[in-house]
């Protein structure tokens, strides 16, 4: 399998250092939620997942699916069109979902989050104006752009990329716990947005989908200025750049990742080497 993702039959070093972090989360134990939460050295790491996976949800993609039947039908699709209408939006999420699965290795996951969470923000925005301003003739089929837009750049980053990273930025030991914590937060606030958007559309119409622009906006901001490009990186070179950012390095981390940091170099700049070798 490694072989063939990385188009190469020298995956040694790879495979070693897969075997030297099962070793040693083997040797460490697995790590609690609790402990999770007070390990200074896991503190962004955790804070990151925290923030994408809040992101994700309260960027309001269940209240764009809720609106999309009203908007579709104030475009003019007939009723008994409007639900295959739907259906075709949902399609276009999954086929978005397939082409990031494709391109989060050229493109790299720091700049989908970036993306996807700037598309949905800028959607929310013309929206907003697009369903004010539907008295005029053109404007619901903006509308209708504005569902597609959101839903394009929901599927290529803010929906599959913090699950990865959850992936990237722990370590066998806490990844477990990291999973719970990123799941607990993705349903806690898909349960939040399901419980106030009624609320906020009857009190704000249309304008609630600023504030979940906002969300998205201040998500990207964050994901700018915080989380890493993982892309190419092994478990040590992201340990090391978290730790630098929480300033301090957690102990449980610290001796898990000192037993393979002989395989620590990246298998991108291996590749590289050989390469200038060859030359």
């Amino acid at each position: 399998a490694l072989r063939k993702l990385r188009g190469s039959d020298d995956v040694e070093e790879e495979m070693d250092e897969m075997k030297q972090e099962d070793q040693a989360e083997k040797a460490e134990g697995r790590m609690s939620v609790l402990t999770l939460f007070t390990s200074p050295g896991l503190r962004w790491q955790l804070i990151s997942i925290i923030v994408m996976m809040m992101g994700q949800q309260l960027s309001g993609v269940n209240a764009v699916y809720y609106y999309a039947d009203r908007i579709y039908s104030n475009a003019g699709i007939e009723e008994s069109h409007v639900q295959f209408v739907t259906v075709g939006t949902g399609a276009v999420n999954v086929l978005m979902t397939i082409i990031a699965v494709f391109v989060v290795e050229a493109l790299g996951r720091r700049i989908l989050l970036l993306a996807g969470f700037g598309i949905c923000c800028v959607a929310c925005a013309v929206l907003t104006i697009a369903l004010n301003l539907k008295a005029i003739s053109w404007m619901p089929y903006i509308s209708i752009a504005c569902v597609i837009i959101y839903v394009v750049g929901h599927a290529i980053g803010a929906s599959p990329i913090p699950s990865v990273m959850i992936m990237e930025m722990f370590l066998q030991s806490s990844r477990p716990a990291a999973f719970m914590v990123g799941g607990s937060v993705h349903w806690l606030s898909n349960f939040t947005v399901g419980l106030v958007f009624s609320y906020l559309e009857q009190g704000l119409g249309s304008y609630c989908f600023l504030i979940f622009g906002a969300v998205c906006l201040a998500t990207a901001v964050y994901v700018f200025l915080i989380v890493p490009e993982t892309k190419n990186k092994t478990f040590m070179e992201i340990n090391q750049i978290m730790a630098k950012r929480n300033g301090t390095e957690d102990p449980a981390e610290k001796d898990e990742l000192k037993d393979f940091t002989a395989v620590s170099v990246p298998y991108s700049k291996k590749i590289d080497g050989e390469r200038s070798s060859a030359l």
